[in-house]
């Protein structure tokens, strides 16, 4: 089943569709380097191998469903489908029908979730959903992601700590830089850049 990205105003927060958003101002989507990610359980057949790491935008894995199979509560405000104002759209059978109970998310519907009902009321898959992409990606759709950073590193801490010092000793450089000093002769000097 194919969808389109719908925008939907509620209470101030932009409201997603979450399936077919093509709207990224991140990192390039060639070589992610979330390949090693989980099965997103209940993920359709529009990525083959079921993972959250194919296009620019859904990359967090979000559990939808309760062990029963029925919308999951996110926190006061009800289901992911009427916090977003999606009900008419629902898709939880071809959630239930592929044997799951989660969904591949854009990443600015994610912060605009954990903006509208808090960190502590979304249900996120840290194993399925590709961090590595999302803690170095600033925007998607015209939204800032720091939300959804910020929330993604208290959910899944020891994953986000050894993927930011990653990122922090792969940007860490040392290099030597010839600088001209007053006296007119040159000095070399090492300096440190952090990108």
């Amino acid at each position: 089943m194919v969808r389109s990205c719908l925008a939907l105003p509620l209470s101030g927060v932009l409201a997603t569709l979450l399936c077919g958003c093509d709207q990224s101002s991140g990192p390039s989507t060639s070589g992610s380097g979330g390949s090693d990610i989980a099965v997103c359980p209940g993920e359709g057949d529009r990525y083959i191998d079921h993972k959250c790491n194919h296009d620019p935008t859904h990359r967090v894995c979000a559990q939808l469903l309760d062990s029963q199979g029925q919308p999951l509560k996110w926190g006061p405000k009800g289901d992911f489908w009427k916090i977003t104002g999606q009900e008419e759209f629902k898709w939880d059978a071809d959630i239930r029908a592929n044997h799951g109970d989660s969904w591949c998310i854009c990443m600015w519907a994610t912060a605009n979730m954990i903006t509208e009902v808090g960190c502590d009321n979304v249900h996120l898959r840290c194993d399925s959903t590709d961090l590595k992409w999302v803690l170095k990606s600033y925007s998607d759709g015209g939204v800032d992601l720091a939300p959804a950073k910020k929330c993604l590193q208290k959910k899944c801490p020891s994953a986000a700590a050894s993927l930011l010092q990653e990122a922090d000793d792969s940007n860490a450089t040392s290099r030597p830089s010839s600088l001209l000093h007053r006296g007119g002769g040159r000095r070399s000097v090492s300096a440190l850049t952090i990108a």
